[in-house]
């Protein structure tokens, strides 16, 4: 089957589709990518954090369901801790780099 139509993208489509890092951004996924066994730690010392979260949570009516939703929060815990030792790694060099700033000792 022949297309009919123009295969290259509008502006839209373009804009949705074709995203390019910025530096801030790609620093932070090297960060995190070279560091990701530190979230794997995180998960093991995160779950008194994750079954305090989902304690109170209503509708769960099973077992395994509770555990899956407790996994689902160890898991979200576990990557908004890498996130925020990123920030904290990456984000005083790139001040200093764009802006000048450097940050007090």
């Amino acid at each position: 089957m022949q297309r009919d139509s123009d295969p290259t993208p509008s502006e839209l489509q373009r804009a949705l589709f074709e995203y390019t890092p910025t530096v801030l951004e790609e620093s932070l996924i090297a960060w995190t990518r070279e560091n990701w066994p530190m979230a794997a730690r995180a998960m093991v010392y995160n779950k008194s954090e994750a079954d305090n979260t989902v304690s109170g949570v209503k509708g769960v009516r099973s077992d395994e369901g509770q555990l899956v939703l407790s996994v689902a929060a160890r898991v979200a815990i576990s990557e908004r801790e890498l996130l925020i030792r990123a920030i904290a790694a990456v984000l005083p060099e790139w001040l200093e780099e764009r802006y000048g700033l450097t940050p007090k000792g």
